[in-house]
């Protein structure tokens, strides 16, 4: 659990956090600790606990608990929801390569979306990065240091693919996010990320677009892998 988010994210004041940290410390025997304990070791009260925790959105203190004592094992435990044990090496490496690189993600249409949402990832965690929606305006002949994502559910978009290749032929490296790992831009990929979910019959009525819940899940639990990384390190 990432304390330092949350209390960006709820305004927390350096108490509040504090309480967090000594629970995130001591989440092991957290489940046997009262509200009352953690008041007394962290010389605050029961009510200052439970404004915090109300601040989060949560219930109350025993929420607070089960968010705390329950988020890393979900994470450690990625096959729950998709495999990415083939996928963790790889993209830590990539990520090792262009930790000080700047990141470009490009995505059309209904992507834009992912890609907006992954750009306020990367930069809420200190990594240089945008999404670029006006592809023509890119300059991918510019030799500077970068990491370029592409996300496309079909991994035929035109445009995508001829920004690939002038990328690739530069030897900048491309991670691609794709519902489709047959696609011309899934096999030029430095790396590709397929959540295996296209179909010719995609985009017919009422068909579930499964590729964009998929990419953020698969995006979240490498990213979380990557961060662990560098905290261990």
């Amino acid at each position: 659990m990432d304390i330092q988010q949350i209390i960006e994210k709820y305004q927390l004041s350096k108490e509040e956090g504090n309480v967090l940290f000594y629970m995130l410390d001591h989440k092991k025997e957290l489940r046997s600790l009262g509200i009352r304990d953690i008041a007394k070791q962290t010389y605050t009260s029961s009510s200052f606990i439970v404004k915090i925790a109300k601040k989060m959105k949560l219930s109350g203190y025993s929420e607070l608990v089960f968010l705390i004592t329950d988020t890393t094992s979900i994470l450690s435990k990625p096959t729950d929801i998709v495999d990415i044990s083939h996928l963790i090496e790889p993209f830590c490496n990539l990520m090792s390569k262009h930790n000080d690189s700047m990141i470009m993600i490009l995505g059309n249409g209904y992507s834009q979306n992912i890609a907006n949402y992954m750009s306020e990832y990367f930069n809420l965690h200190g990594f240089r990065c945008t999404a670029n929606s006006h592809l023509e305006l890119l300059r991918l002949e510019d030799y500077t240091d970068k990491l370029l994502i592409m996300i496309s559910n079909s991994g035929e978009t035109a445009r995508l693919t001829e920004l690939l290749v002038q990328a690739r032929n530069n030897k900048q490296d491309v991670i691609t996010f794709t519902g489709n790992g047959a696609s011309t831009i899934a096999k030029e990929s430095t790396l590709t990320i397929s959540t295996g979910t296209f179909k010719p019959t995609s985009f017919e009525s009422n068909v579930p677009q499964l590729f964009f819940g998929l990419s953020l899940i698969y995006f979240e639990l490498l990213m979380s892998k990557y961060l662990d990384s560098l905290n261990q390190k």
